[in-house]
């Protein structure tokens, strides 16, 4: 019914011109993994970024930047691009696995030094491969959310996970019917919505046990983690899940090297390359709030930018 939610995308800025000494890029498309493919144009093995994008789908556009600063970048597709599904639905969380299969067989590459840096969605998914695949040294997070949700493809049918491991959907949170109900209302007449009412009433209106199930276990990332939100983030609340993924590492004694940044103002979809993000995008006929102000946005889409690359340099 209203599965183009899923597919509205951020306007992107395009990478910068190749010139004499620019990163080299190559298409990757090997049944199932679908990205692109940078490295510096020195020789040598260099740790590894796979970059995964969120909500807007397809290969993300960051591995130039990335190669740019010396690091080998594969940016990842996970949905959203052929072959893969249209929308997250049941996606396998071994789909970073197997790019850090090919990563590590590919000569300018160092396999000892792969870091994953997830956005949104693919924050998520950055989270649950770490958790999975030990060969992840570090993980960056903008964004995210702290639990496994229900697909949001709103196609009629029964409620399913966003993700897989082994062949089999991860526990999830089922969505709030009524605020599912309220969103259906709201794409017909228009208007603007934050997804956030639908995922915080989804949250309140799971049973404990749910909810303690469909936690990422982030507890089992050996590797350092940074974890970035806006305090006005309308998709979802991701300053309260980095605080929710903190106190699990804490708890388990991983979090020595972890990092917390709350932007203040700022909302949803911090950018990957320090570029400013909208307010609001369009969805059909509605608007989808994303949060914060153009100036906050800006302001921090610069700041975690240069974070990440901070932490980065530290982690690998």
């Amino acid at each position: 019914m209203i599965a183009a939610l899923v597919l509205a995308t951020l306007v992107a800025a395009a990478s910068p011109e190749p010139h004499p000494g620019a990163p080299i890029e190559v298409e990757v498309h090997q049944n199932s993994l679908v990205g692109e493919f940078a490295r510096p144009p020195d020789p040598g093995r260099h740790a590894a970024i796979i970059v995964l994008g969120g909500f807007n789908g397809g290969v993300p556009s960051e591995d130039f930047a990335f190669a740019e600063l010396g690091y080998s970048a594969l940016a990842l597709a996970y949905f959203g691009a052929p072959p893969l599904p249209r929308g997250i639905d049941q996606i396998p969380v071994e789909t970073v696995s197997h790019a850090i299969d090919w990563l590590a067989g590919n000569p300018e590459v160092d396999p000892s030094r792969i870091g994953v840096v997830g956005i949104s969605d693919g924050a998520a998914l950055a989270l649950l491969a770490a958790a999975l695949d030990p060969r992840i040294k570090t993980v960056v997070v903008i964004s995210p959310t702290a639990y496994v949700w229900f697909a949001p493809v709103f196609d009629g049918g029964y409620d399913r996970s966003s993700w897989t491991a082994r062949n089999v959907q991860l526990a999830f949170i089922s969505p709030n019917t009524t605020a599912e109900t309220s969103l259906a209302k709201a794409d017909q007449s228009g208007g603007t919505y934050a997804f956030r009412d639908l995922y915080d009433a989804s949250l309140a209106s799971a049973p404990a046990s749910t909810v303690a199930s469909a936690t990422i276990p982030v507890e089992r990332i050996a590797g350092p983690i940074l974890c970035i939100a806006g305090d006005d983030d309308r998709k979802w609340d991701s300053a309260g899940s980095c605080a929710v993924i903190a106190a699990r590492r804490k708890a388990a004694h991983r979090d020595g090297r972890d990092e917390v940044v709350i932007e203040h103002g700022a909302g949803h979809a911090l950018s990957f390359g320090g570029r400013p993000t909208p307010v609001t995008i369009p969805a059909g006929k509605m608007q989808l709030l994303m949060g914060g102000a153009l100036d906050a946005n800006a302001r921090a889409a610069s700041d975690e930018w240069s974070r990440t690359l901070s932490f980065l340099a530290r982690a690998l």
